[in-house]
């Protein structure tokens, strides 16, 4: 009787386990299936906008919308251009309502995901160039945790035409 016991018990111990695995590969299949397994990040930078500051050669920022077609996250690291030393930000606002930039750390662009910078959240803080005008191009170099870099340009406009989000 001992041996139909322990019989019966492998038998229904080796069904969990069938059962577990098929149940695995299946979700992996449907996971695969859907595209998700196995796509790297994939970074494309739709737009990039350096505002022109209203008193020339002062301190300006430049806005990027960043889009992530691929399965992974990914991170922007740092930005680097030959017109100037950038810095990534974030505004703050302090106890008296008065809004500021201060450093900030690296940004996460979600899987599937978009990072829409703006006046109001994460910027590239940069000296603008006394000689810009509006129409001109400005090169940055994006780097990024997974993609590598991307070498963009970014357009000047004026703080006044509405360019800001």
């Amino acid at each position: 009787m001992t041996r139909f016991r322990r019989a019966r018990e492998a038998a229904g111990t080796g069904a969990a386990v069938v059962l577990a695995s098929l149940g695995a590969v299946t979700g992996l299949s449907v996971w695969s299936t859907a595209g998700y397994a196995g796509s790297p990040a994939r970074i494309e930078i739709q737009e990039g906008r350096v505002l022109l500051p209203v008193i020339a050669g002062r301190t300006t920022n430049a806005y990027f919308r960043i889009a992530n077609t691929g399965g992974a996250p990914d991170r922007l690291r740092s930005v680097t251009s030959p017109a100037a030393a950038p810095r990534l930000t974030a505004h703050r606002m302090n106890t008296a309502n008065g809004a500021h930039r201060e450093p900030s750390g690296p940004v996460d662009i979600p899987a599937y995901g978009e990072v829409d910078m703006g006046p109001h959240g994460t910027a590239v803080t940069l000296a603008a160039d006394a000689s810009w005008r509006p129409g001109d191009r400005v090169t940055f170099t994006l780097d990024f945790e997974r993609s590598g870099t991307v070498t963009v340009d970014a357009v000047v406009r004026p703080v006044t035409s509405g360019s800001a989000p």
